[in-house]
């Protein structure tokens, strides 16, 4: 068993080793891999500063910490939606070979994804989809579309006056641990499966704390928790076989790469110093606003009242389209894809000729990705983060650059944004659920200015 010197993917037979800054070592025995997917098709490693977990599996797919093609991360979540039905249902997809193949090779995804779409999974019964706050939001929901007779919404960490949250749980290794679900009662009342949608189970406690969390007042007699990764020991395993007899339930598990980890070695104790070396030559990029509001949409806005961190009170429009607080059915789908093709076309007439940066903001993932896949080629998504990791410019290493800024909206709280490289892309379109004050988006803005585009464009669905 042969060790590499930073997380870079080791290609030879079960253990993998990977040596995070001869910091970490984790070794990796894989013990799922049903469409043998390369594991560097999935993800890096990096080191994070986290007491309670000091490594990240940084996804290649997701369109978090790392650009990607947006068709390459909706086919994923298509991939994902292609394995729950052959696990839970025994149904395959007559396509499965071309799918896996173009996911792979990184060609010809934004056909196999479309494709796909054309011909949404038929579910037995009704089937409520959650995807978990911050990272697989987009995930959830992405999986979700893939689906007739089913409902979507996914948790958050936003507060707000006039909703109670229904189910609130803990994320527990987790840098910001509570988490609330807004969905309608009704979503909840009517006891059909419900899939758990997370990029990645590592002990598998935060989907144990939602099902008991939901069982308690709404219960039903299935769930299937569903992953790009799942990580769990054989003792996080027999937990949820406990959890099955202690309630009466049935917890079933997908995932596109499964398997043990085992960990040495201590985390970092910093996030790493970075800073962009500004070509003093170089003029300002040219900062333009946009808003998608006079785009036609069938489904209604939320305005609410947002509550801070720090307890302040903020009227904000929500989008209705994200599922954050009403839920989703199937039936929007064709109305939000209409919306987003829409917004897409008219986001492509402003690009420049040059490279494309489409980037989301924390929870706020699906809909600037969707939209993204509609604005051309050479181009490129991912999302603001709260996921503190170490970055480190070495050959092999899953983030080698990243600077932190107050959250536009909430001030208290520090987002990232990382590997976006000095002169990488000439546009770069920030989107935002809704309009930001001017001096809480100057952090950002600067930050965003200090990467050295020709243009940003701040994108403003409501």
């Amino acid at each position: 068993m042969n060790k590499v010197p930073t997380s870079t993917y080791l290609q030879s037979k079960n253990p993998y080793t990977f040596n995070i800054l001869d910091s970490l070592s984790i070794k990796l025995t894989v013990t799922e891999n049903p469409y043998q997917l390369p594991l560097e098709v999935l993800f890096d490693m990096a080191a994070r500063k986290n007491k309670k977990r000091g490594f990240l599996f940084v996804s290649k797919v997701l369109g978090k910490h790392i650009p990607v093609k947006p068709a390459a991360s909706l086919l994923s979540g298509g991939v994902l939606a292609m394995r729950y039905m052959e696990e839970v249902h025994g149904v395959s997809c007559s396509r499965r070979e071309n799918i896996i193949g173009r996911l792979i090779s990184g060609q010809g995804e934004r056909e196999a994804y479309l494709s796909m779409l054309k011909e949404p999974f038929q579910l037995p019964d009704e089937t409520l989809f959650i995807g978990f706050a911050e990272t697989a939001t987009a995930l959830g929901h992405n999986m979700f579309e893939f689906f007739d007779n089913a409902a979507f919404v996914h948790t958050t960490r936003e507060n707000t006056r006039e909703l109670e949250s229904i189910i609130n749980f803990e994320e527990e290794h987790s840098h910001a641990t509570s988490q609330a679900c807004y969905c309608r009662e009704e979503l909840l009342q009517r006891g059909g499966p419900i899939v758990l949608v997370d990029d990645e189970i590592t002990t598998g406690n935060t989907a144990l704390n939602i099902i008991k969390a939901i069982q308690q007042s709404f219960p039903r007699e299935e769930y299937t928790v569903a992953s790009l990764l799942d990580w769990r020991s054989e003792d996080n395993k027999k937990r949820y076989e406990e959890l099955e007899k202690e309630l009466g339930i049935r917890i079933k598990t997908v995932t596109l790469l499964a398997g043990e980890i085992e960990v040495q070695g201590n985390p970092v104790e910093d996030e790493g110093a970075f800073q962009y070396v500004k070509d003093e030559r170089a003029a300002d990029p040219q900062v333009n606003r946009i808003s998608l509001s006079s785009i036609s949409k069938k489904i209604q806005d939320l305005p609410l009242t947002f509550i801070s961190s720090k307890g302040e009170a903020e009227h904000v429009l929500y989008s209705g389209m994200t599922g954050r607080f009403s839920g989703l059915l199937s039936e929007n789908n064709a109305d939000i894809d209409s919306f987003c093709r829409m917004a897409g076309e008219k986001l492509l007439q402003t690009r420049t000729e040059g490279k494309a940066l489409c980037l989301g903001t924390g929870e706020f993932m699906y809909l600037p990705m969707k939209i993204a896949d509609y604005m051309g080629d050479n181009l490129f998504y991912q999302s603001t983060t709260r996921s503190p990791i170490h970055r480190v410019n070495k050959t092999g290493y899953a983030v080698k650059s990243g600077v932190a800024f107050p959250c536009p909206e909430d001030d208290c709280i520090t987002n990232y944004f990382y590997n976006i490289e000095y002169k990488q892309y000439a546009d770069i379109f920030l989107f935002l659920e809704r309009t930001i004050d001017e001096e809480k988006l100057a952090p950002l803005l600067e930050c965003l200015k200090q990467t050295g585009p020709e243009t940003i464009t701040l994108v403003t669905v409501n």
